[in-house]
């Protein structure tokens, strides 16, 4: 049978288009059948007759002889290359075996061949989750679900499901121990869809069970990717003392062609922005550009950024015509099943309903999670016998489901994660008679855009780079956080609670005496797999047109993070527009859909709507809400106030404090940088006025600096986003799994970081490698662009400063080098005797420091404090639009009459700070005592005798006496106070900020003692 070609489609319907050929891949083959091993197949029809006449993939083979011999396996392949069949077809030798997937939604096609397998050799299969457990015990009661679990030979469940069953262990309540008793093997498959914190829980249940149960299970891991397998091959030696394989494979891929479609009259486009070289060529535009307009085949490979340059100059030209339904309602005829991907319900069933009455296509349904499981599962069916041929998925279908005879993907334009690209591209071609696939990528949305301005190549530059990795630390403290706390609880296993657990319980406040306190109590039944909470959601209810109906619960994360009033649900182009309360309890959120009656209705928006407005009309464009959004041009965002650990591992609190609407200009403006031209766009933030809800907190790591207040924050800031580049593709780390910030008081900064999911990196990574690694970093056409996604005003500035990258290099290694200088210093000190006088006034000497805080426009807090070797003395200074209030200096002016020194840690940021709040007299006694040689600096000798620079004065006082206070903190107390002011007004300033003033107050009393300190120590030494 002949099949549609879309080279040939595309041409014909007359598209321009680039192709991206990627060769067939066939893994080797072991010479042995599936039935050679397991003659029963054969007896049975569909897929197990299928498989007996087929060769095991030799890495199939290897994962079933090394399992044979008592080893762990890891197992990493790619999608499609049957690494179910790898360890079913050991355990199917006598083995029970305990099987988890992410979801058991998502594992629909796996759970199914599983079944149709062990039906055929007779295995006892057991599948249970929280949702099934219900049902059962309904039915069968507790003893006798327990008993039908303990007699199953495979139990299939999720992760989540399993951490609460061993929760349950201390209190007698486990579903699963009788099971787990007899264990043989433990799979986890599907590794590289969790993060570090869910890796790390994995990890812990690994070792909880291998503490229950009665024998010493085998494990498999699987795994598309994976960064460290040797450790983690390691980590499994060390808990149940076997040999572990690692193992790669290949999945089967046919030939594919990736098509790029570019729109159907180029060359029209072309000859009327020729019509205007000399316009174009006059804005600020590179070699690159030039050369489009002379040649219209380097024209077709910047047609974006040309189309759009174009744009900005007001040049009146048509546009690129592209239109998906008509291509995808040709393939109804083809002989194979094709999947679109959108990127929402809502725009796969305007897809769907165009299909259907433009173009009278028949065999076409849409599955998403609005449509019943029932009906997906119906559709599915259908699509695998040949009654459907095509499907329209946001996401339902990306992941677990194998309909087999999938021909082709169209993505209506591209997700920002690589990963759910190859996933979605991973549907298709996984069997070998398809003989050939395809790929068509239709450039809709602002991601799609901003890659093809940059030129087609570097868009397929995109698609080719390696996946990120996943995370397994072994070291994580997650890990043992969650180890210990079950130890704890668990009177049979309290006496293996080892060392480092307990030390890591009693530093977090979770036990004490040997017995858990309230915390640790509430830390416990707050460990959920999937989040740190209850484990039950937030309802999520549409109101539409009169009408309710649930969507899918939320996450307690979920809701501080997206699902704040005002904020966009993009999965189904909503609002959420209230909180659903009981009493003063949030119990949900109700949200109405994105429209224009919608948002002209909801009172929050109201401002925010106005400066819409104004914003568009200053750009010079049209104002259409509903164009900005399905143009990707308008988003919400929510901005919190995150209170992460300072030092190490701890506590992460995050709170929402404003919802914005991000704005980005549909215009981009040309910037020539060297031979070539990128393009940028003005963007603003737009607030809404609503209230927010909710607090999450969860365990995590983090550090804090404060930095040289000589640092420049900006490029600082660039420098860091480079470091998160470096890290994606130097090392594959995934962008976002590490978080920074760099903010100020005053003259005061400081750099924060901090990872929103536990993966222990700050504390693991080698640093100094991730040096050399920035020293060796050549950035590209493609690194530019993806600096957009680390963070997209980092961007704008490195654009609008040239495209600087050995600068951008340079603050990434400065970057670096503040997280060394953590490391560094207790090794400086160590072995070295201080010998100073005892702090009284009796050494003539007084310490000095002083931070400001700025709480907006019209408020400034000001904190002073002065040590004279005996007493303490602090005071607040306000400014409130132009008054300040006057200092009492009396007890310096007493201290400078009897002969004191003055000591401080930097001086120009100390004058800039109090000449900022009007405080001039204190300005003039600083200098006059300077000019007299009675005031000290104290940062240039603390950086020659330690030879480390940069320095901070927070360093020196952790390293050297043992203080622990952070500017950090009072960052993260200065936006709840400036909240609260813009909350209750100026006026009621001394409320809102009593939380700010109590802290400021702890930590100036302990910088004005480090720097008195220090001076003596230093003073002495020399």
């Amino acid at each position: 049978m002949s099949r549609i070609s879309s080279s040939c489609l595309l041409r014909s319907l007359g598209y321009d288009f680039e192709v991206l050929s990627e060769d067939e891949v066939r893994p080797s083959r072991a010479g042995v059948r599936f039935g050679d091993l397991f003659p029963q197949l054969a007896h049975h029809d569909g897929r197990c007759r299928e498989l007996s006449e087929k060769e095991l993939y030799l890495h199939q083979m290897e994962t079933i002889r090394s399992l044979e011999s008592g080893r762990n396996v890891v197992l990493i392949s790619g999608t499609g290359s049957g690494k179910t069949e790898a360890w079913f077809f050991y355990a199917a030798g006598g083995k029970r075996a305990l099987v988890l997937y992410p979801t058991l939604a998502l594992a629909n096609d796996q759970i199914r061949r599983l079944e149709e397998y062990s039906r055929a050799l007779g295995i006892s299969p057991y599948i249970i989750d929280a949702r099934r457990r219900e049902l059962l015990v309904s039915k069968h009661g507790r003893r006798g679900l327990k008993g039908i679990v303990s007699s199953a030979d495979l139990l299939i469940t999720n992760p989540a499901f399993l951490m609460s069953d061993l929760k349950r262990i201390a209190s007698r309540g486990s579903y699963l121990l009788g099971f787990i008793k007899k264990l043989d093997l433990i799979v986890l498959d599907e590794l590289d869809f969790y993060g570090p914190r869910e890796v790390a829980l994995l990890l812990s249940m690994l070792r909880v069970i291998s503490l229950v149960s009665g024998g010493n299970p085998q494990v498999a891991v699987l795994t598309a990717a994976l960064g460290n397998p040797d450790e983690l091959a390691e980590y499994l030696t060390d808990l149940n003392g076997r040999e572990t394989s690692v193992i790669r494979g290949n999945p089967f891929r046919p030939r594919n062609e990736v098509y790029l479609i570019l729109g159907k009259n180029l060359r029209s486009v072309w000859d009327c922005l020729r019509s205007h070289k000399d316009e174009i060529l006059s804005a600020d535009v590179g070699e690159d550009v030039r050369s489009s307009l002379e040649s219209y085949e380097i024209f077709e490979r910047n047609v974006y950024k040309l189309v759009e340059i174009g744009r900005s100059l007001g040049i009146d030209c048509p546009q690129p015509l592209v239109d998906p339904a008509e291509v995808i309602s040709h393939y109804e005829e083809d002989h194979g099943v094709t999947i679109v991907f959108t990127n929402s319900i809502r725009s796969a069933e305007n897809l769907r309903r165009r299909l259907t009455h433009e173009f009278g296509v028949t065999r076409v349904a849409s599955h998403h999670h609005l449509v019943s499981k029932e009906e997906r599962e119906e559709i599915e069916e259908a699509a695998r016998s040949g009654e459907l041929r095509i499907l329209i998925s946001p996401r339902t279908l990306s992941q677990g489901l194998d309909i087999g005879n999938v021909i082709r993907i169209v993505h209506l334009g591209l997700p920002d994660s690589l990963r759910e690209f190859k996933q979605r591209e991973g549907r298709k071609g996984r069997r070998e008679e398809v003989g050939w696939t395809e790929s068509l990528i239709f450039p809709i949305y602002k991601w799609d855009r901003e890659l093809l301005s940059r030129g087609t190549n570097v868009l397929m530059e995109w698609l080719e780079l390696p996946l990120e990795i996943t995370l397994v630390n072994p070291r994580n403290k997650y890990s043992r956080l969650f180890e210990g706390l079950f130890k704890a609880l668990n009177p049979d296993l309290r006496g293996l609670l080892t060392e480092d657990e307990f030390k890591l319980l009693e530093s977090l406040g979770l036990i004490q005496q040997g017995e858990l306190t309230e915390r640790g109590k509430r830390t416990w039944e707050m460990m959920n797999f999937y989040e740190f909470g209850p484990p039950y959601g937030f309802k999520r209810v549409l109101r539409e047109d009169g009408d309710l109906r649930y969507l899918e619960d939320i996450g307690h994360c979920d809701l501080v993070e997206r699902f704040q009033p005002g904020c966009i649900d993009y999965g189904n182009d909503a609002i959420v527009v209230d909180f659903k309360r009981k009493g003063r309890i949030i119990t949900g959120v109700v949200e109405e859909p994105f429209r224009y009656s919608t948002i002209y209705s909801f009172d929050a928006l109201a401002f925010m709507l106005e400066e819409y407005e104004r914003v568009k009309s200053e750009w010079g464009e049209r104002p259409d809400i509903m164009e900005d959004y399905y143009k990707g041009r308008i988003g919400s965002e929510v901005i919190c106030v995150v209170d992460p650990p300072a030092d190490g591992f701890g506590l992460r609190t995050k709170v929402p404090n404003r919802v914005y609407w991000r704005l980005v200009s549909s215009r981009a403006r040309p910037v020539s940088v060297g031979k070539g031209t990128i393009l940028i766009r003005e963007s603003r933030s737009l607030p809404v006025i609503a209230p927010t809800g909710g607090v999450y907190r969860d365990y995590t790591y983090g550090l804090s600096v404060e930095l040289d207040p000589r640092e420049d924050l900006t490029w600082l800031r660039i420098g860091l986003a480079t470091l998160m580049l470096i890290l994606r593709l130097s090392l594959r780390i995934p962008i976002g799994i590490l978080y920074y910030e760099v903010a100020n008081l005053g003259e005061k900064k400081v750099m924060m970081m901090h990872e929103p999911e536990s993966a222990g990196l700050i504390e693991d990574l080698d640093w100094l490698e991730v040096a050399r690694s920035v020293e060796l970093f050549k950035p590209d056409e493609l690194s530019e662009v993806l600096m957009m996604l680390v963070d997209e005003e980092a961007h704008y500035e490195l654009v609008m400063r040239g495209l600087d990258w050995d600068l951008a290099k340079r603050f990434a290694r400065r970057a670096v080098d503040y997280i060394l200088m953590r490391q560094r210093i207790p090794f400086v000190i160590e072995g070295k005797v201080f010998m100073i006088p005892k702090p009284s006034r009796a050494n003539k000497l007084i310490s000095i420091d002083f931070i400001r805080v700025d709480l907006g426009e019209a408020l400034s807090l000001g904190f002073l404090g002065l040590y004279d070797g005996e007493n303490v003395s602090l005071q607040t200074v306000k400014r409130e639009f132009f008054d300040s209030s006057r200092m009492d200096l009396s007890l310096l002016e007493e201290c400078v009459n009897g002969g004191f020194s003055l000591v401080c840690w930097d001086l120009g940021s100390l004058l800039e700070d109090l000449s900022s709040l009007n405080q001039r007299t204190l300005c003039y006694i600083l200098q006059g005592l300077r000019d007299e040689g009675r005031l000290f600096e104290l940062r240039p000798y603390v950086e020659d005798f330690l030879g480390v620079n940069p320095i901070s004065l927070e360093e020196v006082s952790r390293g050297l006496w043992g203080i622990g206070g952070s500017i950090k903190d009072l960052v993260v107390e200065a936006g709840r106070s400036s909240a609260e002011v813009d909350l209750k007004g100026v006026s009621r300033w001394e409320s809102a900020t009593r939380h700010l003033r109590e802290r400021a107050a702890k930590i100036i009393e302990e910088r004005v003692r480090a720097i008195y300190l220090t001076f003596l120590a230093l003073r002495g030494d020399r």
